[in-house]
């Protein structure tokens, strides 16, 4: 069973060590929906002012459940004020709130 309050502890560890607050530089959590591998997987992606962006790996949530993500997202929206960027969700919206996903 997936306890989403520790994955999300888990994955803002980890973000709080690439987080390094720099002049001119952005930062973003990419979720990305890997369908063929039915994970959930999630990316700190770092660019600095003319230089090329870094994605970096943080995290992989093993399983499909969109109910699981949107508990593992909101727990991790309160510890992190970073913006969340979903990539290959399509039209879907999240189970507990009926918003769409994007």
């Amino acid at each position: 069973m997936i306890d989403p309050k520790q994955e999300a502890d888990l994955i803002y560890a980890r973000l709080a060590k690439l987080f390094t607050a720099q002049w001119h530089c952005r930062y973003r959590v990419d979720v990305v929906n890997d369908q063929y591998g039915q994970t959930f997987n999630f990316f700190m992606n770092i660019q600095r002012q003319r230089h090329r962006a870094r994605s970096i790996p943080l995290h992989t949530l093993r399983t499909t459940d969109l109910e699981i993500l949107e508990q593992v997202v909101n727990a991790l929206r309160q510890q992190t004020q970073l913006s969340l960027n979903f990539v290959n969700f399509g039209r879907v919206r999240w189970p507990e709130s009926q918003r769409w996903i994007h």
